[in-house]
């Protein structure tokens, strides 16, 4: 067996979350309460590439859980994926762990550990940068490469249009010769300063902060410039924000009492007032994604809401009533800067009919 990472990688991270985050309602005496292959692609989000949900789930997240499970002397806890039709695991499970398909005790004894193992520590992906700190420096090369292509993905994402993230990082490490792992988790950088930026990020591509701000500005210089964008630069001053919260026993600071000003041009889309006009109206004072009253009234006397576009105008969005929500300042600041802003923006989309997307 070739040799496996003491660390998932990004696909097999995400599958030990959702199989671990199942654990309570499994008994192991009933695969009835198991999950499938093809619900584990719809938890996922994943698109299905393959004849069978089961073979497309193995280059997706399966054998890279199951190598790393019995690599580790951890619980077989693939095992909670089966087809529905026998009920039972694929017999790739049982072999990897040296069995047959018929050795039940054994699967289900396997199930009862996972249950009581200890999963927390194997959760986060933040290892994942300890084992890329000793790679050389980023070219600004490998910075772009990895910029346009984290955009590309995202737009087909958008669009509908299937692809596999992991031919991708392939074919950067075959170009400049690092691993597809680490193009990998500078997709999750990106993601990170996507999120800074209040920015949708690429679904499936968890944001990780463990980036350093000098490669983190350069990311948002080159995510402006691909765009097209004028850049108002907030990454740095971000990061110092959280990396100043971090600190024990942070005094009192001192502050600028003549701060410097910083002159920037900036682009600006050109709106239109009777779009907003509408979707307020039509709001009532209601908050459409909470569903609580307006917080206060404006000078005007006016329920004070805000107007947010689901998909955002710098991501191509339109500004049309079928793009355009009213919300709350705090849902607002949630959908822009929210760890659950996914799933607030498909909240949306289900609750509220006029809502197209792009």
């Amino acid at each position: 067996m070739p040799k496996v990472p003491a660390v998932l990688d990004y696909d097999g991270l995400r599958l030990l979350q959702l199989l671990v985050s199942r654990l309570a309602r499994i008994r192991p005496n009933d695969p009835r309460t198991f999950i499938s292959y093809k619900e584990v692609h719809d938890a996922l989000g994943l698109q299905q590439e393959g004849p069978t949900f089961g073979e497309s789930l193995k280059h997706q997240g399966l054998n890279s859980l199951a190598e790393w499970s019995a690599t580790t002397a951890k619980p077989g806890i693939t095992g909670l994926i089966i087809d529905k039709s026998t009920l039972r695991p694929g017999e790739g499970y049982f072999k990897l762990f040296g069995k047959t398909s018929e050795d039940f005790d054994w699967w289900r004894t396997e199930i009862e550990k996972a249950r009581s193992f200890r999963w927390e520590p194997y959760l986060s992906g933040e290892p994942l940068a300890s084992e890329l700190k000793d790679e050389p420096q980023w070219s600004s090369e490998e910075l772009r490469a990895a910029v346009v292509t984290y955009l590309e993905m995202q737009r087909f994402d958008r669009a509908g249009v299937p692809f596999t993230k992991k031919r991708y990082y392939e074919a950067l490490s075959e170009k400049f010769g690092r691993s597809a792992k680490s193009f990998e988790y500078r997709m999750q950088n990106i993601s990170y300063v996507m999120a800074l930026m209040g920015r949708d990020w690429l679904s499936g591509m968890k944001p990780a902060g463990h980036v350093g701000a000098n490669v983190a500005t350069q990311i948002e210089q080159l995510i402006a410039e691909e765009e097209g964008l004028q850049l108002i630069p907030v990454v740095a001053f971000e990061m110092a924000v959280r990396e100043n919260m971090k600190k024990k026993g942070l005094t009192l600071p001192k502050g600028n009492q003549s701060p410097d000003v910083i002159t920037t041009e900036a682009s600006q889309f050109k709106r239109d007032a009777s779009v907003k006009a509408w979707v307020l109206n039509k709001a009532n004072g209601i908050c459409e994604c909470c569903g609580r009253s307006a917080p206060f009234k404006g000078t005007d006397g006016l329920p004070y809401l805000e107007v947010h576009h689901v998909q955002k105008l710098a991501e191509k969005g339109t500004d049309m009533t079928s793009n355009a929500v009213a919300v709350c300042p705090n849902c607002h600041r949630e959908l822009h800067y929210g760890g659950q802003a996914k799933q607030l923006v498909e909240q949306l989309y289900q609750s509220i009919e006029r809502l197209r997307r792009g």
